[in-house]
């Protein structure tokens, strides 16, 4: 007769004969990530933003800079424009009346608007420059988070790793002593459901795994990653002007302030002078008669024509200013982050380990009390699970030291 004991022990037979047929296959079809030990994180970064969707915009950004330039480099504001005016009576009393007029319309610069000009293309030129530092700096965030946590997902699959073989020696040794008759099926059953844990957290830890790779290689699509590196942590301890964020903003503000100084000066019509020769007689059997003239004209007035468009210009740099210093404070709150939990992640750290080691010594003698049948299986289970739980938390807490330290360097502004 089957007992309900036996039952349940051949349907967990019959389940980790399956897994791990299923296991064998799919943990063979897994291939890591290369790891080439020539391969810098920097030239890793290269290759990035080399293909990164935002460097399509530096041409663009590189050509308005120039084409304002260019503008601020040319003798006349505007374009010159050719007029031509003819007038005869021929329509009407037709006496032989005739006026021929041409002349070429120069428009003026306004007083200080070409050297405003100027200033607006060095501005754009400059955020031109601070944004392709930016984005490498953006770009490099990205970079050494999916490079962590690569770190990461391979510590925690390791530790599976480790965990399962360590249920599957325990498992040996149960079936041992149950063989032996010193233990009961109960024990087995119990070794084994620890045993099918086991595997379950290993196929999660592998699909981790496998997610933090293919995030490597969609932001890099690259197959090779970097040996991972501990970075020195950065010595500067506040966000300077030379952040590549805030240099972009600053260069920014710099752009919008040089647009609405250039608004202010080219918001009224522009003074224009008109040049010319002009050929006339009055009638029939007259000679022509030759001149050339000379046409200045300048406008005045019309504030209320002009202040809606100083005032947009006005408005858009005052938006600019906020952005920059809502920026600046943001930075040095990433700053006081990343070094608070770099703090915690050490002083956690040390306390961790000084708990592994007891928890291992204190595994080590359940190990021995169970072979000798002093200690029960489950209590056995419970210092195995301590002891593996404190052995993750100092790996992990270990990487993450590593990890929060090159977050700092990531806040304070420098690149790897």
């Amino acid at each position: 007769m089957y007992t309900a004991k036996s039952f349940i022990g051949l349907t967990l037979f019959f389940a980790i004969g399956t897994v791990n047929a299923e296991q064998d296959e799919s943990f063979h079809q897994h291939y890591s990530l290369a790891t080439d030990d020539k391969l810098t994180i920097s030239v890793v970064l290269d290759v990035t933003v080399a293909r990164y969707p935002a460097t399509i915009e530096f041409d663009a950004r590189q050509s308005e800079a120039a084409a304002w330039t260019n503008r601020g480099g040319s003798w006349l504001a505007d374009q010159p424009v050719l007029s031509l005016r003819y007038q005869s009576d021929r329509w009407q009393d037709d006496n032989g009346l005739t006026e021929v007029e041409t002349g070429i319309e120069l428009p003026l610069w306004r007083w200080g608007e070409r050297s405003a000009t100027r200033s607006l293309g060095q501005a754009f030129g400059l955020e031109a420059d601070t944004s392709a530092v930016a984005l490498r700096w953006e770009v490099a965030g990205k970079l050494r988070r999916v490079l962590w946590n690569i770190a990461l997902a391979e510590n925690e699959f390791s530790l599976a790793e480790s965990a399962l073989d360590a249920t599957d020696r325990l498992t040996k040794v149960v079936e041992r002593r149950h063989a032996l008759g010193d233990v009961a099926l109960g024990d087995v059953l119990l070794a084994k459901t620890v045993q099918l844990e086991a595997q379950s957290t290993m196929i999660d830890a592998r699909a981790a795994l496998l997610d933090a790779e293919r995030a490597y290689r969609s932001l890099t699509s690259l197959d090779r990653r970097p040996r991972f590196v501990s970075e020195v942590k950065s010595g500067r301890h506040g966000v300077e002007e030379s952040h590549p964020a805030l240099a972009l903003a600053s260069a920014a503000l710099l752009r919008a302030e040089a647009r609405l100084d250039l608004t202010k000066r080219s918001a009224k019509a522009a003074p224009r002078i008109l040049i010319g020769p002009r050929r006339e007689r009055s009638t029939f059997g007259q000679d022509y008669e030759e001149s050339v003239g000379i046409t200045m004209t300048m406008p005045f007035g019309g504030s209320s024509h002009t202040q809606t468009t100083v005032a947009a210009a006005a408005r858009e740099a005052a938006s600019v200013r906020a952005a920059h210093l809502r920026l600046a404070r943001d930075l040095e709150l990433r700053v006081h982050e990343a070094a608070h939990e770099l703090n915690v992640v050490r002083e956690t750290l040390a306390a961790a380990t000084q708990l592994e080691t007891l928890a291992d010594r204190q595994y080590g003698m359940g190990q021995s009390a169970y072979e000798k049948g002093e200690l029960d299986l489950i209590d056995l289970l419970k210092l195995q699970s301590i002891a593996m739980a404190a052995k993750r938390q100092v790996s992990k807490l270990s990487i993450e030291e590593k990890q929060q330290t090159s977050f700092y360097n990531q806040a304070i502004g420098e690149l790897p």
